[in-house]
């Protein structure tokens, strides 16, 4: 479980980064993050499509995998990785938190004190939080060390603001399409050494999302309240 609650982490801070990093004192030029910040007002709710491949120190062949995003403002969220889906992590409105294994016909599910224990809590706080909506808020959540521009492409390295040892992510490279102000991949290292690299398929802004997405039938699964 300690694996798929920071694969959770990991996930919000993938969120995130469509929110924006926060501005670093006296760091690189952040006009592209000026620009990628002023792209996300007035979003209200996402589906991004991800094809994500993972480095592990012991493995040469990296992990290939797809996987589908939805958020809607207001906290409820669903990650779906594989097709067919290998794991289902849903967040209702309700503050209900929960990691399906459909093939295994398992769950857990979680309540809010009991996700707040949890090394992923805070990080699955954030997600629920949504996009902040000044550069203000931003600054609590990132810093930015570098800023380097390659063929129409920004690549921002940042770093969790305040993160503490607990928290699985070391840094993050970002890569920012300059002329539609985009996310176009992301690459997530972590501390103990692998590294993720995502690339945005399909991103939809202001979908409209049922809220049928944001639950999961449970009926036959074997299931883990916590």
């Amino acid at each position: 479980m300690m694996r798929t609650m920071r694969k959770c982490q990991v996930l919000a801070v993938l969120f995130l980064a469509w929110a924006g990093p926060a501005m670093a004192q006296g760091g690189p030029d952040l006009a592209p993050v000026k620009a990628w910040i002023a792209k996300q007002a007035g979003i209200k709710s996402l589906i991004v499509d991800i094809r994500q491949e993972r480095h592990l120190r012991t493995v040469k062949k990296p992990l290939e995998s797809t996987g589908r995003f939805w958020f809607v403002q207001g906290g409820a969220f669903r990650w779906q990785a594989g097709d067919p889906p290998k794991l289902v992590a849903v967040m209702t409105p309700a503050e209900e938190f929960s990691v399906i294994y459909p093939a295994k016909k398992t769950a857990e599910v979680f309540s809010k004190a009991a996700l707040e224990r949890e090394d992923a809590g805070q990080g699955i706080a954030f997600l629920r939080a949504g996009f902040p909506s000044s550069l203000d808020e931003f600054l609590q959540r990132f810093e930015v060390t570098e800023i380097k521009s390659v063929d129409g492409w920004d690549n921002v390295e940042v770093k969790p603001a305040g993160a503490g040892s607990s928290f699985a992510v070391r840094k993050m490279v970002l890569t920012l399409n300059q002329k539609t102000n985009r996310l176009g991949a992301m690459q997530i290292h972590l501390r103990d050494g692998s590294w993720i690299n995502n690339t945005v398929i399909d991103l939809k802004e202001n979908p409209a999302i049922p809220d049928s997405q944001f639950s999961y039938d449970l009926t036959g699964f074997e299931v883990k309240r916590k």
